[in-house]
């Protein structure tokens, strides 16, 4: 009995001892690498743990959590067990006071409405009774002085009815333009309403009690990044101001409060497998198996559009469409009716109203009616908020480059290349709400040398553009992205960097100049037709005139062409173009010309061509 005894003790004991325990972890955002779409989120949180083992619970995480990126880390002497995710739909995002607001003055709109539209029903029903009770007078007939009165009061009471229920509709017109304002602003502040959350949980083990940093790390796809820069200009005989931003935007559902950011050139987004080339077969009519599965899947885009109505078939203004996985979205307009741009027919529409169960529609067809119905469903909570920044100088690059170009730093940061990416790690915290709109993160700002003179395509504008082109461009870290130009601090509209070249040189046009006038025209008087056995010979004369009213002298590149042909009975004949340089594979012409001041100069293109005189051809 005694070892019976001791035996359950020691149970007891060996189970205590390795008892697991469960405890919320509060944790907060403190480093995002933000790619050019999605990002990873770094949570850290300093966590009192047991000796033993304890199931760690980290609630109210985004639903859109990629699962497989999940890892977490702690301090030497905890060892991680597990990590497990699933949805909560339980416990669900939390809304701002002004989307609540908002949320609450729509519902009040909305029961305002059903209101006035009862009352109609009252003044409908009114009428039918005095339009039931029109027969007067009986089998002894009727006196004109009766009839007299009956046909006052059943004008008066009818054209009463009628404006009382008019003035229903005035009311009900005014709070449906007041609904689709409200609908609008909680579309712009991307209310997502009743959405679940995640719950991950961290299964540690540590042999002693004690306070542990913990780090969570996760990828979500509901951010990125994009560069934007700013190209300033002050005279074409100084260097360029390279301002390089990033428009940083996130829909994941949690607000970055104060956090660090690093931005990379990277995107786990896309394939990390190496292509397989298969085998080619010639045959006759071949064609690329690759070519062909890239057209089947080039997405379709178009509109849908539609009305909808409520369980009644009345109209209901307000109405929130959003694509999916996105937020873009629309309202619908007083008469239900909307219309919305979609990427492809895989796109699914997600139809929301106060009052209403959500519904969820593929938009494979160009119209879309939607009959929605009634939900009594309590209102659930949202997200959204503010915005900071400062600047502080300091940057450091690490990585291959050897070359460093000259900076104008704006914020401390560390500029780190790999084989694969380019990281910008800024050390400044900034905030980006959970909103989807972009918001500017500076980034770098270059004194970049630059060359410029003037370029212009006459055949196909008369205007001269100012190009500036800047060398070893490869060494400011740029990527494909809008550029904004000021020339003298004006806003000169905007262009974009194709970063695609293999060239040293990057070319960017600037603006039009307004001072150097262009002309081109045909010489008629040069113009000939001729027939010569059984062809015909057609003979055409450009001419182009530069002329430069600047008080300085100007370069200028003036580009043509000379025409070419494909079929062997178009014959390109006698092709001149005195002083310029002709490129014999493309027809291309190009001069490259110093004009001083007031200088005029007059250029000319030169060709003849011949051809069967029984086809009929189109020369220009």
């Amino acid at each position: 009995m005694k070892s019976a005894t001791l035996l359950v003790l020691s149970i007891l004991l060996s189970s205590l001892a390795y008892s697991e325990t469960q405890k919320v972890v509060e944790s907060s955002i403190k480093h995002v690498t933000v790619y050019q779409a999605g990002a990873q989120i770094t949570r850290k949180s300093d966590i009192k743990i047991d000796k033993g083992v304890t199931e760690l619970h980290f609630k109210g995480l985004p639903e859109a959590i990629n699962p497989e990126s999940i890892q977490a880390s702690a301090d030497a002497g905890v060892t991680i067990l597990s990590v497990t995710h699933s949805i909560d739909y339980i416990n669900k995002q939390k809304a701002t006071d002004e989307v609540m607001k908002l949320e609450k003055r729509r519902e009040l709109i909305n029961d305002s409405i059903a209101i006035h539209r009862n009352l109609q029903k009252v003044f409908l029903q009114e009428k039918e009774l005095v339009m039931a009770n029109r027969s007067i007078g009986g089998e002894n007939g009727t006196t004109a002085a009766d009839l007299e009165k009956m046909a006052v009061f059943f004008r008066s009471r009818l054209s009463e009815i009628e404006s009382k229920y008019y003035q229903q509709t005035l009311k009900i017109r005014r709070l449906q333009h007041e609904m689709i304002s409200i609908s609008q602003q909680l579309l712009e502040l991307n209310a997502q309403i009743d959405k679940p959350t995640s719950l991950v949980k961290v299964k540690v083990n540590s042999a002693a009690a004690k306070t542990t940093a913990m780090e969570l790390r996760y990828f979500i796809a509901d951010a990125g990044w994009k560069p934007n820069y700013d190209l300033r200009i002050e005279d074409v005989n100084s260097p360029l101001g390279l301002f390089y931003k990033a428009k940083v935007n996130q829909n994941t559902g949690e607000d970055w409060n104060d956090v660090l950011l690093t931005l990379s050139s990277g995107d786990p987004s896309i394939s990390n497998y190496k292509p397989e080339l298969d085998t080619y077969y010639l045959t006759f009519d071949n064609y690329y198996t690759q070519r062909s599965s890239l057209e089947a899947a080039k997405p379709y885009s178009g509109s849908v559009s539609g009305r909808v109505v409520d369980e009644t078939g009345e109209p209901l203004p307000g109405v929130s469409i959003m694509i999916k996985g996105t937020t873009q979205g629309v309202v619908t307009d007083i008469d239900g009716r909307y219309s919305i741009q979609v990427p492809n027919a895989n796109s699914k529409l997600l139809y929301s109203f106060i009052g209403m169960k959500p519904m969820e529609l593929l938009a494979n067809s160009s119209v879309r009616n939607v009959r929605m119905e009634s939900d009594n469903v309590a209102l659930e909570e949202v997200v959204v908020m503010g915005y900071a920044a400062g600047s502080t100088p300091g940057v450091r690059i690490r990585g291959t480059s050897t070359l460093a170009p000259k900076m104008n730093v704006q914020i401390p940061m560390a500029i780190e290349k790999s084989q694969v990416a380019t990281e910008f790690k800024i050390e400044m915290p900034y905030t980006i709400p959970s909103d989807n709109q972009a918001y500017d993160v500076t980034v770098l700002e270059y004194t970049v040398p630059a060359e410029y003179n003037y370029a212009a395509v006459p055949k196909l504008s008369t205007d001269a553009f100012l190009v500036a082109s800047i060398p070893d461009w490869h060494l400011y870290e740029l990527l494909d992205g809008e550029v904004n130009l000021f020339f003298r601090g004006i806003y000169q509209g905007k262009t974009y960097f194709d970063l695609s070249s293999i060239e040293d040189t990057l070319t960017v046009s600037v603006g039009r100049d307004p001072d150097i006038q262009i002309k081109r025209e045909s010489k008629k008087e040069f113009a000939r037709r001729s027939f010569v056995g059984s062809n015909k010979r057609e003979q055409r004369v450009w001419e182009i005139t530069v002329k430069n009213n600047k008080l300085f002298p100007a370069n200028i590149v003036i580009e043509d062409q000379f025409p070419i042909s494909k079929i062997s009975d178009i014959k390109i004949e006698q092709v001149d173009a005195p002083g310029a340089s002709i490129d014999e594979a493309t027809g291309k012409v190009k001069w490259n010309l110093n004009l001083q001041s007031g200088e005029t100069r007059i250029l000319q293109v030169k060709y003849t061509v011949r051809y069967p005189k029984d086809r009929k051809l189109l020369v220009e």
